[in-house]
């Protein structure tokens, strides 16, 4: 073979060899990695307060099972009290027992035996509860003749749902049966069956 073609071949070998190796020691390209835009911050309010009702506590006495000074919320009524004092004795006097009142800080109840007399410190004594005290009714009540006060003093029944019992009164007419409080808005057969007792239908 001529001189000149084995030169030739020689260049040859070293440009493929030296390709070779730069294509082995090339560092393997890595996965592209898609740049997600920052976050926005979205501002939060701080949660407002929420009020607490701070308890009342009271004072129970005579025909409960359990007397005693106990807490209850704002605007519980007696029923509520009797049934923390373990509900009434056999000997209770219910016919003077008015369930519905609405109890105050500080208030002292005594629950009378038939025949008992009521002691003048407790706040359901006879004269501690006149008639023009909102807390104080006369039950039970005649749906066509309450007042708005009167009507507040029940169970579950605010001064919105009295105002309706009274427009319900003006509007349709005298009520022929208890039951008629189902055509008014917001009363249903729970809240009826918790005033039930203490209502009455009269011309």
């Amino acid at each position: 073979m001529k001189p000149w073609l084995l030169l030739l071949t020689g260049v040859l070998i070293g440009l493929l060899a030296a390709g070779a190796i730069l294509l082995i020691a090339q560092p393997e390209r890595g996965v592209p990695i898609a740049l997600l835009p920052a976050p926005t911050l979205t501002p939060t309010h701080l949660p407002k307060p929420t009020a607490t009702l701070a308890p009342i506590q009271v004072l129970i006495k005579g025909q409960v099972n359990m007397p005693g000074i106990y807490s209850l919320e704002k605007e519980a009524r007696l029923y509520d009290l009797i049934e923390l004092a373990g509900g009434l004795t056999e000997a209770a006097d219910i016919d003077r027992v008015n369930n519905v009142f609405i109890l105050r800080d500080g208030d002292y109840f005594y629950i009378p035996s038939i025949g008992e007399k009521i002691p003048d410190t407790a706040r359901n004594a006879p004269g501690n509860n006149p008639f023009d005290d909102a807390s104080y009714f006369d039950y039970p009540l005649n749906l066509n003749t309450a007042t708005q006060a009167e009507l507040e003093s029940l169970p579950g029944i605010g001064p919105t749902k009295a105002l309706d019992i009274i427009t319900y009164r003006d509007q349709v007419g005298a009520f022929k049966t208890v039951d008629d409080l189902l055509n008014i808005a917001g009363i249903g057969p729970s809240t009826l069956e918790a005033i039930r007792e203490y209502l009455v239908v009269e011309p």
